[in-house]
């Protein structure tokens, strides 16, 4: 018997016959074409739980995608932006703090929006020329104050894409406390939102009297476009 042979295997007495023939060899009884046909037909297709298994992998792969376009997609932020005065008085308010820390004194400054903002602004136009290829630069810093919570900005670009970072904060007992963030258009709430904040945070580090300030906070109130901040005694 070749190899290629096509069989067909007899509904009545299970005997293996080699096409083509119409009747079994063994029992004689007429072999049915037409429900080994439908037979072949349902067993060629994919099972009700393969074809479960294929949509769950079409659906995992469209929100990888997804979740890769939302990421490299810039963000912006809308926000109050003073003058070069405003810097100046931020920076102002910002020594009066260290000055107190430094005498180990209590004191307290209500700031703009408008001063961070403008400060920010000088910080991105003054920054060190970057080198080439992917190496990062800051295009842009930023804040929002609302009532109760605050919003950070920062924006980076590598080579020809731009990558934002959004960061929601809220004061909680004596500190602002990250709540969640955006990577581009991400939305990464709890603490994939902190993860990505501390992952993200080296420029705010490198400005080492806004760090001191914040790690000797002994109450914070956020308010439409302002915040105060109040520092304790001691370093």
């Amino acid at each position: 018997m070749g190899e290629n042979a096509l069989m067909m295997r007899c509904a009545k007495c299970g005997e293996m016959n080699r096409l083509p023939v119409v009747h079994c060899k063994k029992c004689g009884a007429r072999l049915d074409f037409e429900a080994a046909e439908k037979h072949m037909i349902e067993g060629g297709g994919p099972s009700a739980g393969e074809r479960i298994r294929g949509l769950f992998k079409l659906g995992l792969a469209g929100a990888m995608v997804l979740a890769i376009l939302l990421l490299i997609w810039p963000g912006k932020m809308a926000r109050t932006t003073g003058e070069e005065i405003d810097a100046k008085r931020y920076r102002m308010k910002g020594e009066l703090l260290i000055d107190a820390l430094n005498r180990g004194m209590p004191a307290s400054q209500a700031i703009q929006e408008g001063e961070v903002n403008a400060h920010l602004k000088e910080i991105v136009a003054n920054q060190p020329a970057a080198g080439g290829g992917f190496a990062a630069v800051v295009e842009d810093l930023g804040v929002r104050f609302f009532a109760g919570r605050a919003e950070m900005f920062i924006a980076v670009r590598r080579g020809p894409l731009t990558f934002t970072g959004q960061f929601y904060a809220k004061p909680r007992d004596s500190e602002l406390v990250v709540t969640g963030a955006k990577a581009g258009h991400l939305p990464l709430p709890g603490f994939l939102g902190k993860f990505y904040a501390s992952a993200t945070s080296g420029m705010f580090r490198q400005m080492k009297n806004e760090s001191r300030i914040l790690r000797n906070l002994d109450g914070v109130v956020v308010n439409n476009e302002s915040i105060e901040l109040l520092t304790r005694s001691g370093n």
